[in-house]
């Protein structure tokens, strides 16, 4: 395991007054700023900067302009990711960290639980990009599960700081070291990164935006083909972030608007529901998984049965809670498997975690999809 430790971004280089408000792939004087729709002297991330938490929006003219640039990247780019921050989940009733304005706040609609939430304009658009082959994997910061919800596979999604919905993922200080491995070596392989709704703050993972930003090349943004260095960075938030000035481009507007309006630009098809649950002979039994019984490792040689019904003994395969023991406890309103895991703290005593495993975990495990199933029977 791997503390997600802080990095610093006092070292990099400011370019032009505009590139802030726009980017480098936009000219000087071309567009107009974005206009301060929202005063708020208050600090969006004061854990980790200074930046106030004032909101802003490009016009509207401005705003499609924009997305006709962005749509030209991914045209471009031949490994595109997604960097995805709690603003991507706003719209769907959940908080997120950097908007600290009352009058916005007071005018969001929470959802009841964020277990239960529904996948919104953005996450969908996410799917349509994913399918249509723009964007190979999404790296995303929170724990919701919308994306998956709104047909985007696990297995293009690295929930890097853990998962509501995946035992072997629950998250906290320590990041599981297969993800670490997987983020570091798609920091590397990238050409393009969508920084969508995130602060920026100075995580670890943030070099999932930094790594290509800094590997930016004008000729490979221009259509140069053969030059080397990637097209680099996108950012789309309300609010300014730290790496403003490493951008190609830089979208003032709400996540749902810019990205529906992206997938539209690119003519992607709306995508039919996706099946988020595997059908059975007899419910909740599942047969010839092709993982390791024992290690639940995807497997070759060898295929396994899970039973899911409620009462079945179950055992973790990874994260904090690896090789814990519990039991299916029922079905939460989504159909989604209850379980309670037992976690020894020495001498005889024990804690106990409640925990959510999503039936779509099983539907991409019936094709060997995954590297490894979150859970084997015991």
């Amino acid at each position: 395991p791997r503390p997600d430790i802080l990095t610093t971004y006092h070292t990099l280089p400011i370019t032009n007054k505009m590139t802030k408000w726009h980017g480098k792939l936009v000219k000087e004087g071309e567009f107009e700023p974005p206009q301060r729709v929202v005063e708020c002297d208050k600090k969006c991330r004061p854990e980790y900067h200074d930046m106030p938490a004032h909101e802003y929006r490009d016009t509207p003219e401005v705003l499609q302009a924009k997305v006709k640039l962005l749509a030209q990247l991914l045209r471009q780019a031949n490994q595109c990711v997604a960097y995805t921050g709690a603003g991507l989940s706003v719209s769907s009733g959940l908080a997120d960290y950097a908007t600290k304005a009352k009058e916005s706040v007071d005018a969001r609609e929470i959802v009841d639980s964020r277990y239960l939430a529904a996948p919104n304009a953005g996450h969908k658009a996410l799917a349509q990009l994913h399918a249509g082959g723009f964007l190979k994997r999404c790296f995303n910061q929170n724990h919701d599960g919308l994306l998956q919800k709104a047909g985007l596979p696990q297995s293009a999604v690295n929930e890097i700081h853990g998962a509501f919905f995946d035992p072997s993922n629950p998250g906290g200080f320590i990041l599981r070291d297969d993800l670490v491995d997987d983020m570091f070596s798609w920091a590397k392989q990238t050409d393009l990164c969508l920084a969508l709704g995130s602060s920026l703050s100075g995580l670890n993972a943030d070099r999932m935006a930094t790594t290509p930003a800094k590997k930016y090349s004008a000729k490979r943004a221009a259509g140069d083909k053969n030059a080397s260095g990637t097209l680099g960075l996108v950012i789309v938030t309300l609010q300014e972030t730290r790496l403003d000035e490493l951008a190609t481009l830089r979208i003032f507007g709400l996540l749902d608007d810019v990205l529906t309006m992206l997938a539209k630009e690119l003519e992607l098809p709306e995508l039919t529901t996706p099946a988020l649950a595997l059908p059975t002979a007899v419910e909740d039994v599942f047969l010839d998984l092709p993982y390791d019984p024992k290690t639940g490792a995807l497997s070759k040689t060898t295929t396994m049965g899970l039973d899911l019904r409620k009462g079945a003994k179950i055992k973790v395969t990874g994260g904090n809670f690896a090789g814990c023991e519990g039991q299916v406890v029922g079905k939460n309103p989504e159909g989604y498997y209850m379980l309670q895991v037992k976690m020894s703290v020495g001498e005889g005593a024990f804690i106990s975690e409640d925990m959510l495993l999503a039936p779509w975990f099983l539907v991409e495990a019936s094709s060997g999809a995954l590297p490894a199933f979150p859970l084997v029977q015991c």
